[in-house]
């Protein structure tokens, strides 16, 4: 099978994660079939992986990069089939497609969308389900909202969790020191990796958090992608409230091991990959009660109903306090993360490429 993979790895976030290490785990895991990696960025790929490069100088090319760049390729090389990574399927060609849609928040919590996206997702997410022979999804929770919006289309669905990359541990405790030195983490902290976004909720994890430290010298630190646009006033309301940006991939392990905990009160997520990549860094998560969220963090974690302070604050102050629990939860965080795979992910990914195939036009 010559199977092509559209991954727009440019931007930093899940999708480029899950493009780099499904490709990866293709390659490895079927060495008998031949995957071309169509990218912006092909350093990110061609140390194991073939790759074509498609230019996208912006955020607004986007749409000729999907519906005319990636066809004429498709058009000049022929392919078994195509699967676009990212929720978007090409509006010209013939080939053969699968995509991944990875969660469905503009249609599940469209207010937290500003009038731009939702109406470039509502123009793409519908011809992508509609045009896919296999719709490829990461939970459980994303296969519901897709029968639930798109139910002629839910019998395509096809479930492939997600894992934490291949090289994921626990930091050093150098690597720890050294981080922290960098970034003046000096003192007991808890944090948030993710996308700055309206349905992370992240103001009331500061309301949880400045009540839960009360008047201790605790941090709060921030890490994560501004999404294009957004301007949160958060930052500015405590000192102890800290934003260090987006990190590379290798100071995620550091990062983690440098707080007691990982908060992410989000309203919504397609799997929640931040969550398995703190468990497997040994650090102890503390999340919502809903989405996809119970089925990646299963008993590892502590889990509450609401994003309310009277909620996060107690669970935030019982993991920077109690030595113990943390110890558990951390034992326990790596162990449900190690049941996750990227080689599982993609043994089913090619499962669902055989049945595209098989299913015909």
């Amino acid at each position: 099978m010559k199977v092509a993979i559209g991954a727009v790895a440019g931007t930093i976030g899940g999708p480029a994660t899950y493009a780099i290490e499904l490709a990866k785990a293709l390659v490895a895991g079927f060495p008998d079939d031949r995957f071309t990696v169509l990218t912006d960025r092909p350093e990110s790929f061609a140390s194991f992986c073939e790759t074509r490069t498609v230019e996208l100088r912006s955020a607004w090319e986007q749409p000729l990069w999907d519906h005319l760049r990636v066809p004429a390729v498709l058009a000049y090389e022929r392919f078994d089939l195509y699967h676009g990574t990212k929720g978007v399927l090409p509006r010209r060609g013939s080939t053969p497609a699968v995509v991944t849609i990875h969660d469905l928040a503009s249609y599940v919590m469209p207010q937290t969308f500003r009038l731009a996206q939702r109406l470039h997702l509502a123009w793409e997410t519908p011809w992508a389900v509609s045009r896919a022979r296999a719709v490829v999804v990461p939970s459980e929770s994303t296969a519901a909202d897709v029968a639930q919006f798109f139910p002629e289309h839910s019998a395509k669905t096809v479930v492939t969790p997600e894992a934490p990359a291949t090289t994921l541990r626990p930091a050093s405790a150098a690597a720890i020191a050294a981080w922290r030195e960098r970034y003046k983490v000096e003192k007991p902290a808890c944090g948030y990796l993710g996308t700055i976004q309206p349905r992370k909720n992240l103001d009331a994890l500061v309301d949880a958090f400045l009540e839960a430290a009360g008047n201790r010298d605790w941090k709060l630190v921030i890490a994560g992608r501004l999404r294009p646009g957004e301007k949160p006033a958060f930052l500015e309301r405590d000192a102890r409230v800290v934003y260090v940006g987006a990190l590379d991939d290798d100071e995620i392990a550091a990062f983690f091991g440098s707080i007691r905990c990982m908060v992410s009160p989000s309203a919504y997520e397609g799997f929640g990959l931040t969550f398995i990549e703190a468990m497997a860094s040994g650090c102890p998560v503390v999340g919502l009660r809903n989405s996809s969220i119970p089925e990646v963090v299963g008993d590892a974690g502590i889990l509450v109903d609401s994003a309310d302070a009277s909620e996060l604050a107690p669970a935030i102050q019982r993991l920077m306090t109690d030595d113990r629990l943390a110890m558990d939860l951390s034992r326990r965080g790596r162990e449900q993360a190690a049941r996750f795979s990227w080689n599982e992910t993609a043994r089913r990914t090619m499962s669902a490429y055989r049945a595209a195939l098989e299913a015909g036009p």
